[in-house]
């Protein structure tokens, strides 16, 4: 993890949030996991006169001070998304953050994934998992492995929610993507 903070404009090369997130707004139109028209690969073509939408867009990753350049979405196959008003009992922040798992296994396996997400439940901030799909909250399945300090059993329980995301995506049984 780094000190420094992400300036505006240091997205670098990361075009995550131009391919996977849902835009329907008015002059722009796209899917979730289509890369957007607008994109030319190091950022927007219209970046002064983009829509509200993205404009309004914050990548948790730049939002986060202590996550460092590996933690960078395409980097680390992670998007991490700010839930707004999370549920009461997770005080531990004003916001929430939604773990997109968009680079599969590995993405949960890398060093650093398993520890943060665990800080964050162990401090009561609101943490969700999902992969092009719903997020779930998730810190009622980790608080008794995390006080119990399992882990290996952390690690086993994310990667079983991840996959149960992908087996309801495949089965039909979600079909809104990342918002």
């Amino acid at each position: 993890m780094s000190d420094e903070v992400q300036a505006p404009g240091s997205c670098g090369e990361c075009v995550v949030c131009c391919e996977w997130l849902d835009i329907e707004t008015e002059g722009l139109s796209k899917k979730a996991g289509v890369l957007c028209h607008h994109c030319h690969g190091g950022g927007c073509g219209i970046y002064e006169t983009r829509p509200k939408l993205c404009r309004g867009f914050f990548c948790g990753w730049r939002l986060i001070p202590k996550l460092g350049p590996d933690w960078r979405p395409d980097k680390s196959g992670v998007m991490i998304l700010v839930v707004e008003e999370p549920p009461r009992q997770y005080s531990g922040a004003a916001t929430g953050f939604n773990f997109v798992v968009l680079g599969g296994e590995p993405a949960i396996l890398r060093p650093g994934f398993v520890e943060y997400v665990s800080l964050l439940v162990s401090r009561q901030v609101a943490v969700y998992l999902s992969a092009d799909s719903p997020k779930t909250l998730i810190n009622d399945y980790l608080a008794p492995l995390i006080a119990a300090g399992d882990g290996a059993g952390v690690t086993k329980m994310l990667l079983h929610i991840y996959h149960l995301h992908l087996e309801a995506r495949k089965a039909g049984l979600v079909a809104k993507p990342i918002s």
